[in-house]
């Protein structure tokens, strides 16, 4: 029989100490109910023309709304009460002969749900409520092709971004990260949650991010007690000044849990190979991550966890209000169009699904041909406390599929009344009081104008220099970072693990449990751990 030897290093846990830590938890979705151009917001009753990947309830649906979400049979995440829909286009390769294959997820997705506090515009304090049914809304914006932000990125300048509006938050809203276990022999090195906003080149991250790449997408946590935004689904909805936490602007008084999307995908399956990277909705550059959310949650559920799923490691299995999933990979979509029952959504093939065309922009991307919906999204009955349960009166139904919907003006700026924002820092002294802030006025989907920046440079891989060791011989490593007057450090003990195996390599157990504590590090560390230092 033959053998096979092979020895690693393996980053051992990352200890985290220190009081910064709000309660969360990490839905985990195991599986996807479908890889389909169906999006009943932005294309309600027809079809998509991008392609999305689409986790929770399996009775989705181009006509979804919160009631016939409740009445799935199954869902492919790991909460039985949840029958929410979670969607957003995935990543795609494309090879210098133009063939499209769709980049492997690395299961499973997750939703994070973040209790992160905060205050109104004047100063108080906010409870955090549960997602209403027939609540939806929309992060991020399809068409958009470059960025107005101003300075550079990634930034190690966390918020709050208390002079922004939140056409500007929403930018900030989108993470892709590097991912980099030190399994490959290179140093360890995830980066912060939300770091880089835009899509590296892929020669960058061929180089810098030997497990892939983690897409990360925040939704606005400030609500103005509306279930939906008109035609954009973003209107009601309102990011605070650490983006997933801190102060919330004028008229934006209700406030929510920070839901995040995070999903690894196999970039480096394709290292070496000539060619590029492409979202589903024919976007290159990540400006134009999105992602979409129906609230279904059993009645009380949703309001219980909120209430008492207080654990800070952000385990399902440690709220005791949650009926875990026994099987959620074997779940699929009970009813998919006939149009698109036999489209190849996974490649190889000679372009993306529906034809969507690839455009790199700057100027804004035009809807493609594909689509066959409308904007007005799905009427869902909701919560009878909720100030309108449907906008039946607003978001007119755009007939035409050739173009983005008409819109309102862009956001002005909102200032921040605080800026010590809430989540990530400390409060340490009470700020001067301030105006307060003017409420966000919708995004255009396809604003007229846009500048490009230059695209920034991709930074060429490191190796840090030596690095003290314990009596044991073990590495230690301490890495430091500072938000405006605190400083947090993680300390890092590095293990050298050796193991002999024969036939088939397989992860060891310590390499598995040193990914997953140092992929919830990189959580941690957006906001939410650390020791602070003075």
């Amino acid at each position: 029989m033959l053998s096979n030897q092979f020895s690693r290093a393996a980053a051992v846990a990352v200890t985290l100490c220190g009081t910064a830590v709000n309660a969360f938890w990490r839905l985990e979705c195991d599986g996807s109910i479908a890889l389909a151009r169906i999006d009943p917001l932005m294309d309600f009753d027809g079809l998509s023309d991008h392609v999305h990947i689409l986790k929770g309830g399996s009775a989705f649906s181009p006509k979804s709304t919160s009631e016939e979400l409740l009445k799935s049979k199954c869902t492919s995440c790991g909460v039985a009460q949840d029958k929410s829909a979670y969607w957003a286009p995935p990543l795609y390769f494309m090879g210098d002969d133009g063939t499209m294959e769709l980049v492997p997820e690395k299961p499973p997705f997750k939703a994070y749900y973040e209790l992160n506090p905060g205050s109104t515009s004047d100063g108080k304090p906010q409870t955090i409520e549960a997602f209403p049914n027939g609540f939806q809304m929309i992060a991020g914006t399809n068409y958009r092709r470059n960025s107005t932000l101003s300075g550079e990125d990634p930034s190690e300048f966390r918020g709050p971004f208390s002079d922004q509006s939140n056409e500007e938050r929403e930018q900030r809203a989108i993470g892709f990260n590097c991912m980099n276990y030190g399994f490959s022999g290179s140093p360890a090195k995830n980066e912060d949650a939300l770091y880089r906003h835009h899509l590296p080149e892929k020669s960058w991250i061929d180089s810098n991010c030997p497990d892939g790449i983690r897409l990360e997408l925040s939704f606005p946590s400030c609500w103005n007690g509306e279930m939906d935004g008109g035609e954009t689904h973003k209107s009601h909805v309102a990011y605070p000044a650490w983006i997933n936490g801190g102060d919330c602007p004028a008229g934006f008084d209700k406030r929510f849990p920070a839901l995040m999307f995070e999903t690894i995908v196999a970039t480096e399956k394709f290292i070496g190979k000539g060619g590029s990277f492409v979202l589903g909705n024919g976007d290159p550059t990540g400006y134009g991550y999105h992602g979409d959310f129906i609230a279904a949650w059993d009645e009380g559920v949703l309001e219980r966890a909120v209430s008492e799923c207080t654990d800070k490691g952000g385990e399902m299995k440690s709220c005791g209000v949650f009926e875990l999933t026994q099987d959620s990979a074997s779940c699929t979509i009970e009813n998919l169009p006939e149009e698109i029952k036999n489209e190849n959504t996974e490649g190889p093939m000679s372009s993306l699904p529906g034809d969507c065309e690839i455009q790199p922009g700057p100027e804004p991307a035009r809807k493609g041909k594909g689509a066959s919906g409308s904007s007005s999204g799905g009427k869902s009955k909701g919560n009878s406390s909720a100030k309108n349960k449907s906008k039946e009166d607003k978001a007119p139904v755009n007939k035409d599929s050739t173009s983005p919907p008409v819109e309102e003006a862009p956001a002005a700026p909102i200032p921040e009344s605080k800026p010590e924002g809430g989540v990530f820092v400390e409060k340490e002294e009470k700020a001067p009081e301030q105006a307060p802030e003017k409420a966000p006025e919708q995004v255009p989907e396809q604003a007229p104008e846009y500048v490009a920046p230059p695209p920034p440079p991709a930074p060429a891989p490191t190796t840090p220099p030596s690095a003290p060791v314990d009596e044991a011989g073990n590495v230690l490593r301490t890495d430091v970072r500072t938000d405006g007057r605190v400083v947090y450090e993680n300390k890092v003990v590095v293990h050298e693990v050796t193991v002999t195996e024969e036939a088939k390599v397989k992860r060891t157990p310590e390499a598995e449990h040193v990914k997953r504590h140092a992929h919830r590090h990189h959580h941690m560390q957006h906001g939410i751990g650390g020791r602070r230092m003075r």
